[in-house]
């Protein structure tokens, strides 16, 4: 798979099969994210794996998942990520403008995780306060987002927006994910309407 296929292949999960990830598989996401490109090259994110059984269950209760379908897009028992990563910036490093950072290693583990067959959920709903006394996360450090993993057990679909980009499920459970055409967001030299 190339990247340009890695990125079509690319959807946000919301059930996983029940399955550890290896270490090393976990060890090279964080690699494809931290070789991102980062302004002035700072490097101000890090990179907590949790994937400790034992905590799973107390970090996934720090989320919320699919404002857009809920309660139906939180995963259920037996459906839920089999680790997280947690998205840190060093506020030691890096005090502000640090949101194209994250965001640039980010879709680098998001692709790096479909070419290792794994399905991701970035998740900016989080109780951080919670998430910090839990997992003992330093005062310096901002807790930006989580990225949840595992072998995806749903394959949700693309579907060209029409009236709206809320997503959706079918009748037989599908998720459906509208996005906008391309004809709709590319323009060329001029803005002309």
């Amino acid at each position: 798979m190339n990247v340009y296929e890695a990125i079509l292949a690319r959807r946000t999960v919301r059930k996983f099969k029940q399955e550890p990830i290896p270490v090393e598989t976990l060890q090279k996401l964080v690699n494809a994210a931290r070789l991102a490109p980062q302004g002035a090259n700072l490097q101000p994110i890090k990179y907590l794996v949790v994937n400790k059984t034992e905590l799973l269950d107390p970090v996934f209760a720090t989320t919320k998942w699919a404002a857009y379908i809920a309660p139906h897009g939180t995963p259920k028992e037996g459906e839920r990520p089999t680790a997280y990563i947690v998205i840190l910036v060093d506020k030691q490093i890096r005090a502000s403008g640090y949101d194209n950072d994250a965001g640039a290693a980010v879709e680098n583990l998001l692709l790096a995780a479909v070419g290792e067959g794994l399905g991701s959920c970035w998740i900016g709903s989080v109780d951080r306060d919670k998430l910090r006394s839990l997992l003992n996360i330093p005062e310096h450090y901002v807790i930006h987002t989580i990225v949840a993993l595992g072998y995806p057990a749903e394959f949700p679909v693309v579907v060209d927006a029409t009236d709206s980009i809320k997503y959706y499920k079918d009748e037989a459970g599908t998720l459906h994910v509208p996005k906008r055409i391309l004809a709709e967001v590319v323009f060329f030299n001029q803005m002309d309407e």
